[in-house]
């Protein structure tokens, strides 16, 4: 027997070589497309995230703008009720003091 004949024929036809050849082209070329798809979305995803971090952090400067001056009016009605809390305690009083048993 000779050293052709000992080895094992190929089930495989040169034609059906390239097909699979073709096919795996065809597949990388879709994995390729696929992954630059991806990437792409992928930077979309990133910028869209870092303009509503912007935004957030602009309405979070605007919160701290308004913030002390809510604070100072909200000091001032409070010291406004404790003044006529005060009217009204004493008018009490003095009512109270004119009323007739």
């Amino acid at each position: 027997m000779s050293a052709a004949e000992s080895r094992p024929r190929c089930r495989w036809s040169g034609e059906a070589v390239l097909r699979a050849r073709a096919e795996a082209a065809g597949y990388r070329r879709l994995l390729r497309a696929r992954a630059a798809e991806l990437t792409a979305r992928r930077q979309e995803r990133v910028a869209e995230l870092e303009r509503e971090i912007g935004e957030a952090e602009a309405e979070m400067a605007r919160c701290l703008r308004e913030y002390p001056a809510l604070l100072r009016l909200r000091m001032a009605l409070e010291a406004e009720i404790a003044a006529y809390r005060e009217m009204l305690e004493s008018e009490e009083l003095r009512l109270g003091c004119l009323a007739p048993p």
